[in-house]
């Protein structure tokens, strides 16, 4: 058993490591995370369960902490991935970095974006544009849209619309950071 709690804690470290930076983790297909992370999480609950709550063994004492270990972290890590919490927290500690780009902004466009190509400690920003319908994104991660042609922006931005983004409107998403500070998904089908 403790074999399974050191292995939820190791994989649910990475998956929230991965989870800070906007489009790593979903860029993971969703039939692998489901194929994978859907019957790991099964089988784990299932164990810590089974050693929580099933019968005692005869002239062996129950040990409830690595199976306790292994349900608080599953659930935990689950509470984080929905709140985004470690997205949040990494963007609060790099947010004046971000924010020393925007008086420099390129101006508003339809669809315009710019090659910034800039370092800011964790993130790597290889363009940025501000859109005519409001907002400036910065984008961290590029990549196809689960398989297909289309491209699949993801990153920052300050003070977004509600319609698209410098890089697409199509499967636009915004998930709230702090203030006027969001993060960004959308697909280019130009």
């Amino acid at each position: 058993m403790w074999f399974l709690a050191l292995f939820t804690v190791v994989v649910s470290g990475g998956v929230l490591a991965l989870s800070a930076v906007p489009g790593v983790l979903e860029q993971v297909p969703h039939t692998v995370r489901l194929v994978v992370g859907g019957p790991l999480v099964l089988f784990a609950s299932g164990i810590a369960s089974w050693h929580l709550f099933g019968p005692a063994r005869p002239g062996r004492p129950r040990r409830r902490g690595h199976a306790l270990i292994v349900l608080v972290c599953l659930a935990v890590t689950t509470l984080l991935l929905f709140t985004a919490m470690p997205r949040r927290l990494l963007f609060r500690q790099h947010q004046g970095e971000f924010e020393a780009l925007l008086p420099m902004a390129p101006p508003p466009g339809n669809h315009a974006v710019i090659g910034l190509n800039a370092d800011l400690s964790i993130f790597w920003i290889d363009q940025w544009g501000t859109d005519s319908r409001g907002g400036t994104y910065f984008r961290t991660v590029s990549g196809r849209d689960q398989g297909r042609p289309e491209q699949r922006s993801f990153g920052f931005a300050y003070q977004p619309n509600d319609r698209g983004s410098p890089f697409g409107d199509s499967g636009y998403e915004l998930q709230h950071l702090t203030g006027d500070w969001y993060s960004f998904a959308a697909t280019d089908e130009r």
